[in-house]
């Protein structure tokens, strides 16, 4: 025979908006017999009570969420693997091209830039 899953406890925070749930509950109710009493002159009335709390729980459940961690702009250290490989390989056919069209400032340039793009890669 199998076993009925056992409920797990609420932690401390599912308590709190538990009761949160239930203390908006018996204000609503509270104020949905007050309306009924009063008639429906006090609907506008109602309704502007009804939104400050709904709102007010809101603002207070998006102020104590967890905020995500801020993305980080730094490469991984894969990526900064592949850009130094594909700068090298980049760099082949263009130290070609520039020794025959510049000569050694053109190999020069070329081995800088290549130097400039690993540097940055790496920071």
């Amino acid at each position: 025979m199998m076993t009925p899953p056992q409920q797990q406890p609420y932690t401390d925070e599912a308590r709190r908006q538990l009761a949160q749930t239930d203390d908006i509950r018996r204000d609503l109710q509270a104020s949905l017999e007050a309306r009924r009493e009063l008639g429906p002159g006090y609907d506008e009335h109602f309704l502007n009570a009804l939104v400050e709390k709904l709102t007010a729980t809101v603002r207070q459940q998006v102020a104590s969420a967890p905020r995500p961690p801020a993305p980080s702009n730094h490469l991984g250290r894969n990526e900064r693997t592949a850009i130094a490989i594909c700068s090298l390989i980049f760099a082949i056919p263009l130290i070609a091209i520039a020794g025959d069209v510049a000569q050694l400032t053109g190999i020069l340039a070329i081995a800088v830039m290549v130097a400039l793009v690993n540097f940055f890669a790496s920071r």
